[in-house]
Parts: structure tokens; sequence; C-alpha cells
């Protein structure tokens, strides 16, 4: 039914859409409630999750999406976002934890057994990269833009006697640094930060990467491409992929979770408002993106069956 309402949606608008369906699924208004807050109909948009909600009280994701567009509704948009709080909760819990284990596991299979130095692009606070850390690192340079969480992954490093340096900012600036030129290091890694540079940008910085270093180790998603969000197909996947990943959270962090992060980003998808940040793809796309940018071979290794979308890392060289 989802097709049905698209096209009605895109030939004759929202409301025409919403006649075309006598007996809506609470998914069919689901799907209705994202093209209405598409359209910036926000109270629509909430109306048609409370109906979902009622037509389905057990399911998570259309208690959380009729919570988070009332609160859009009542306060507007610009004060319902992504929160600190809902965002530590969500990547401290859930299947972030078997994912970040995985995947610092994954890293440390890959490092060499003589010293050598690292790169580690985006490292955030240094959730991936602090559990992966073997004695054979000898110096680690750490790039990542947020000022507070550059602090406390360099704060961890100091705290474990490791040298290190670190650069605020982003890979972009690194590459772009006169004083980087001549660097190189045996290793870079970058897990899950690398969907946010705009694919324009991504071949020129991953052929300095090959220029950089020995062996590049790339964990991402096999996520589907978000260029059309409305459409039937991309819509049924991130409905269902986002109940599965609430469900994940079910329990104290639950609302915590999906007002403070979860919901805004789920509509943030479709929010024609928005700048977009993350340009996701399939992992087979990242997989000849390192080819073309000069890597010889690139194996694969599944991570996590995250909810999103499975977890994989490539390891270039």
């Amino acid at each position: 039914m989802l097709d049905r309402i698209w096209d009605r949606y895109r030939a004759a608008g929202l409301d025409e859409a919403a006649a075309a369906v006598a007996a809506p699924s609470p998914e069919d208004l689901g799907y209705l409630a994202m093209l209405a807050f598409s359209d910036e109909r926000y109270a629509d948009a909430a109306a048609f999750a409370a109906r979902a909600r009622e037509a389905s009280p057990e399911d998570l994701l259309f208690q959380a999406a009729a919570a988070h567009l009332e609160r859009v509704a009542r306060e507007g948009k610009r004060n319902v976002y992504v929160s600190a709080e809902g965002f530590a909760a969500f990547i401290r819990g859930g299947g972030n934890v078997p994912l970040y284990r995985e995947t610092s596991a994954a890293l440390a299979s890959q490092y060499p057994e003589a010293p050598f130095d690292l790169l580690d692009i985006g490292a955030g606070d240094g959730m991936a990269l602090l559990p992966a850390l073997t004695p054979t690192v000898r110096r680690a340079t750490v790039v990542e833009p947020a000022a507070p969480l550059l602090e406390r992954c360099a704060a961890a490093l100091s705290a474990r006697g490791v040298d290190f340096e670190a650069f605020p900012g982003r890979l972009q600036e690194l590459a772009a640094d006169p004083d980087m030129a001549s660097r190189r290091w045996a290793v870079a890694q970058a897990t899950f930060c690398l969907h946010a540079i705009d694919p324009a940008e991504r071949p020129a910085l991953l052929r300095w990467a090959r220029a950089h270093c020995v062996l590049l180790l790339l964990a991402e998603f096999d996520a589907p491409r978000m260029d059309e969000p409305l459409s039937p197909d991309t819509a049924r996947h991130v409905l269902e992929r986002y109940r599965d990943g609430l469900a994940e959270y079910a329990g104290a962090d639950l609302d915590t979770v999906a007002q403070g992060f979860l919901m805004p980003v789920l509509f943030g998808y479709v929010d024609r408002g928005a700048t977009r940040t993350t340009f996701e793809h399939p992992i087979d796309d990242w997989a000849a993106l390192l080819h073309e940018a000069g890597f010889a071979q690139v194996d694969r290794r599944l991570l996590h069956r995250y909810w999103w979308a499975p977890a994989w890392m490539l390891a270039a060289r």
C-alpha cells in the first residue's frame, strides 16, 4: 500500500494520498506521518502517528513517533533535536555494545606485531580506538573535529601512557595541512565516520590516505542509499529497522534514546529544511572507492549484524 500512497502523493499531494487508502494500516499511517512531516504539516504528522499508535498500541515505533511528533506540533521543530543525553545513552547501549566490541577486536587483529605509527580518523572519544590499542602502537595521531570528544580521547591516551598527537579538525583539514604532507603511518583507521564526508570529496581523500598509509581500516555499514528517503522501499527499511533499534533499548533508557536521538534522526531523513550531513551507501560502493583510490587489495570482514544495517570492516592495502 505504501507504493499506492507514494504514487498519489507525487501526483496530487498529501491529502489525496491519505484519501487513497480507505482503511490504512499502522504502517500506512506511519508513512503518511513521514510525508506530512516532510511537507512541514506537523499537526497532520502528529495526527497520523497518533492513529498508528492507537491502532497498534504495543508497537514501540509508533509510540515513540507519536510522542516525538506531538512535541514538534506543540513546540516547533527547532525545539526538538538530538540531545547529548540521548546520544550518550544510545551509543553506550543496545547493539552498539557488541558493535564496538567487535570493531575494536577487528582493529587490533590487523595491527602489525612490530612497533608502528597509527592514524585514527574521526576518533571521537576513543570508543573504538582505546580497547584496540596494543603495545606495538608506538605513536597515535588522533583526528577529531569535536573538541569535547578529542579532549576525552586525549585524556584517556595520556592516562595509559600512550604517545600521541591530537589534530582538532576533519580529515579534509588534515590532508590540506602542509605539516602533514610528508607524514606516513603504517596503519590508518576510520570507524563509522567517513559517511559524513560528501561523496564528491571522498575520492581525493582516499587517494591521500593511500599515499600516506600502508593499511587503511575502514568500518562502515552496508546501508541503503538515502537519496530519496520518502520512496516506499526506503521508508519500509527505515520503519522496520528503527522498530528493531528501539527494541534494543526497551527499559529505563527507552524514552531518553527515542526522544533524544532516534526519533529526531528518523524524521531528520525526511526534513526538507535540514542540511544533509550523512551519505551512507552499500559496502560494495566503499570497496569500489578504495580500489579506485589505488588500493590493490581490499579484504572484508563482517563485524556485527547491527539493527540499522550490517557493519563491515574493509582492510585496504
